[in-house]
C-alpha cells in the first residue's frame, strides 16, 4: 500500500495512527456521501420512527440511517449504525464503509470512476488526519489558540490555509486527488505544509496570449519581485542564444512540469519556443486549492495560480484560457467600482488578478488541452497592506480544528463574544453587505463560498471580506451599465445573464449553503444556541443592508426586490454529486432546499415594500 509506505518513510511510528485514521476517514466520507445523497435527492427517501430513521430507497432494498438531528438546511447527524435491509426484510447487513454504500447505490460497479474518486479521497483524508496529528505534536503548547499562534507567523494566511484538513464541506470527494501519488501529496499538498518550487518557463511571443489589468506582464512582475530570477532569465537567454525581449514567463507547478509539460510540449521545448529556467525556482507555499500558491514567508509578493492536470473533487485543476483573459478584465472593472464606491470598498474587496497568461499552440489539434495546461494567473496578496493587528484567513479555516484547543477555530473566535449569535451577527455584517451590494447595485454575483472568501480580522473581530477567483461569476449588464458609459463586459463571454435568479442562485449556494450555513451548523452542533436564533441574525443583516441600499436612488427599483426573493423563495444548492454522476461539469444543477427563514414568522409583503 503506497500510503502506508509513505507513512513509514515520512512519519515512522505513526503506522497504527494511520490505520485508525483510515477507518475514521472512511466513516467521515460515508457520512458525507449519505448526507449528499439525501440533500440532493439522488435516490428517493422517506422518514420513519418519528423522523429518527432516514430510509434511502436503493436497488433491492433500503438503507436505514439513524438520525439524531435534522437541521434547517437538511444537514443530518448520523448517530449509530447504517444498515441495509433487503426487499423481503429477511436479511440485514451493516454498512460501515463507503465502498459498501457505493455497491448498494450503484450495483454492478457501473460507476467505477466515482468509486475510485471516493476511495482516493478516503486515503488522502486519512493521510491528512495523520500528518495533522504529527503537526499538532510538533506545535505542542506554543499558544493558547490558533489566532495567537498564527499572528506570530510570517504569513498567518498561509498557516490557516494549510490547517484546513478535511477539505470540501459538502462534496464527499473532499480529498480526491486523482493522478497524484501519496509521495506527490506529501510533497505538494497544503495539509502537508507543501512548498512547491515553481518553475519559470520562458515562452516565445508566438506561443502565448497575455491579458493584464494595469499593463504589467508576468515577466515584469516576477523579475521585480525575484531579483535572482532576473539574472537566471538573462543567463538562460544567453545560453540558448535567444533574444530576451521575445520571451515571456509562465509560472509552472513542479508537478505539472514533470508530468505534463515535458510530455505534451516536446516539439516547442526542442525548438526553444519553450525554455525552462532551471537555475532559479520560485519558492512558494501551497494554499487550500493546491494549485494556488503564496510566496514563501513574504506578504508583499503576488500569489500564483498555476495549472495542475489533476482531478480534485469533480474538476481537473487546470487554468482555462478564458480565465486568464477574464480575470484581469474583471479585476480592472472591480477596481474601478471600488474606487468610486467608498461605502462598498470599506466592507469588501477582491484579490485582483494582475495578469493572466496561457500558451497558444500553432495548430488546432488539442488546442484546449495545451492552452489550459500551460497557463497561470498572478493575484494580489491580501496580506500586503494589513495593519499590525489585522490577520487574514480563508473562511474555510474557521471550520478546521484548532491544533491547540481541539475546538474548531470558529469556536475559539466566537468564545470572545457574549454568545455565538453575537459572533454570527458580526460575521454576517462583515461578509453579507458588500456581496449583496455588488449583486443588487452592480449586477455582479461572485461565488463567496468558504474557500473563495478571505476574511480580515482585527483584534479577533471580523472586519472585511476579500473575494478571490472569478469562477462561477455571473453579471447582469442591465444593472452594471447604469454606472458606465460603455458596456463593460463583452457579450460574447459566458459570464452574462439577463436572469436575476441566476445572480441569486450563485449567492444562495455559495454564501448560504457553502459558507454561513456550514458555520452556523458547526456552532449549533457544538454550542447550546439554536441555529434558528443564529439565522435570525443573518436575516437582520439582510434587512439592514437593503434599508441602507434604498437610500441610493440610482439603484434600479426592480433590483431592490432581490431582498424579497432572498427571503421568500427556497434556497438553491449546487447538486455536486448529481453533477458528477451525470458528468455535467459545466452545466450547473441545483436542488431547492427549504429556507432558513421559512419557519420564522412569515415575512409580510408590507415589510418587503421597497418604495
Amino acid at each position: 500500500m503506497e500510503a502506508m509506505n509513505l507513512i513509514q518513510k515520512k512519519l515512522p511510528g505513526y503506522e497504527s495512527i494511520f490505520l485508525d485514521n483510515v477507518k475514521k476517514a472512511d466513516i467521515l466520507t460515508l457520512h458525507q456521501l449519505i448526507q449528499a445523497i439525501f440533500r440532493e435527492r439522488v435516490v428517493p427517501y422517506e422518514w420513519r420512527d418519528r423522523r429518527n430513521t432516514l430510509v434511502l430507497l436503493v436497488n433491492d432494498g433500503e438503507l436505514h440511517v439513524p438520525v439524531s438531528n435534522l437541521y434547517i438546511f437538511q444537514h443530518i447527524d448520523i448517530d449509530g449504525d447504517i444498515r441495509f435491509v433487503d426487499n423481503q426484510e429477511e436479511n440485514q447487513s451493516l454498512v460501515d464503509k463507503s465502498e459498501t454504500c457505493l455497491e448498494l447505490l450503484f450495483p454492478g460497479n457501473n460507476r467505477s470512476d466515482f468509486y475510485k474518486e471516493i476511495l482516493n479521497s478516503v486515503t488522502n483524508l486519512a493521510l491528512a488526519l495523520t500528518v495533522a496529528e504529527h503537526r499538532r505534536r510538533q506545535i505542542g503548547n506554543l499558544a493558547e489558540d490558533a489566532f495567537s499562534y498564527a499572528a506570530s507567523q510570517k504569513s498567518p494566511l498561509t498557516f490557516f490555509e494549510q490547517w484546513v484538513i478535511q477539505g470540501h464541506t459538502i462534496h464527499p470527494c473532499s480529498r480526491t486527488r486523482m493522478g497524484l501519488t501519496p509521495e506527490d501529496v506529501a510533497r505538494y499538498a497544503p495539509e502537508w505544509e507543501g512548498k512547491p518550487d515553481v518553475l519559470p518557463l520562458l515562452v516565445h511571443k508566438d506561443r502565448y496570449h497575455m491579458t493584464s489589468k494595469n499593463d504589467e506582464s508576468t515577466k515584469s512582475i516576477l523579475l521585480q519581485e525575484y531579483p535572482q530570477l532576473k539574472e537566471a532569465f538573462q543567463h538562460v537567454c544567453e545560453t540558448h542564444d535567444v533574444v530576451a525581449e521575445d520571451y515571456e514567463i509562465i509560472p509552472i507547478h513542479p508537478w505539472q512540469w514533470e508530468h505534463t509539460i515535458t510530455k505534451y510540449y516536446k516539439d516547442d521545448l526542442e525548438e526553444k519556443l519553450l525554455i525552462p529556467v532551471n537555475e532559479f525556482t520560485i519558492p512558494t507555499s501551497a494554499l487550500i486549492s493546491f494549485r494556488s500558491l503564496a510566496p514563501l514567508d513574504d506578504r508583499t509578493k503576488h500569489h500564483i495560480k498555476t495549472a495542475v492536470n489533476v482531478q480534485m473533487t469533480s474538476a481537473v485543476r487546470t487554468v482555462s484560457a478564458a480565465s486568464t483573459k477574464n480575470g484581469p478584465t474583471l479585476s480592472r472593472l472591480l477596481q474601478t467600482i471600488f474606487c468610486r464606491d467608498e461605502d462598498l470598498s470599506r466592507s469588501l474587496s477582491v484579490m485582483g488578478e494582475e495578469v493572466g497568461i496561457h500558451y497558444e499552440p500553432h495548430h488546432e489539434e488539442n488546442r484546449n488541452f495545451l492552452e489550459k495546461n500551460a497557463a497561470a494567473i498572478l493575484r494580489e496578496n491580501p496580506e500586503r497592506d494589513l495593519g499590525v493587528d489585522e490577520v487574514a484567513l480563508p473562511a474555510a479555516s474557521l471550520l478546521a480544528p484548532s491544533p491547540f484547543s481541539g475546538k474548531l477555530v470558529v469556536e475559539e473566535v466566537a468564545a470572545d463574544y457574549p454568545s455565538p449569535e453575537a459572533f454570527i451577527y458580526d460575521y454576517a455584517k462583515t461578509v453579507l453587505p458588500g456581496v449583496l451590494t455588488l449583486i443588487t447595485k452592480y449586477g455582479i454575483s461572485m461565488e463567496a463560498h468558504l474557500q473563495n472568501c478571505v476574511v480580515i480580522f482585527e483584534k479577533g473581530k471580523p472586519k472585511k471580506a476579500v473575494l478571490r477567483d472569478y469562477g462561477g461569476i455571473r453579471i447582469m449588464n442591465e444593472r452594471l451599465e447604469q454606472y458606465f458609459d460603455q458596456q463593460p463586459i463583452d457579450p460574447s463571454t459566458n459570464l452574462l445573464t439577463k436572469d436575476r435568479s441566476e445572480l441569486l442562485d450563485v449567492f444562495s449556494h455559495a454564501l448560504f449553503h457553502n459558507h454561513l450555513g456550514e458555520i452556523i451548523v458547526a456552532l449549533a452542533r457544538r454550542t447550546a444556541v439554536n441555529e434558528k436564533v443564529m439565522w435570525s441574525k443573518v436575516e437582520q443583516v439582510i434587512h439592514e443592508t437593503y434599508e441602507h441600499m434604498k437610500e441610493d436612488k440610482q439603484i434600479l427599483t426592480e433590483a431592490l426586490l432581490d431582498k424579497e426573493e432572498i427571503l421568500m423563495k427556497p434556497t438553491k444548492m449546487k447538486a455536486l454529486v448529481n453533477m458528477r454522476l451525470s458528468d455535467q461539469y459545466t452545466e450547473i444543477l441545483y436542488v431547492e432546499i427549504p429556507h432558513p427563514f421559512a419557519e420564522r414568522k412569515e415575512v409580510k409583503q408590507n415589510d418587503l415594500a421597497l418604495n
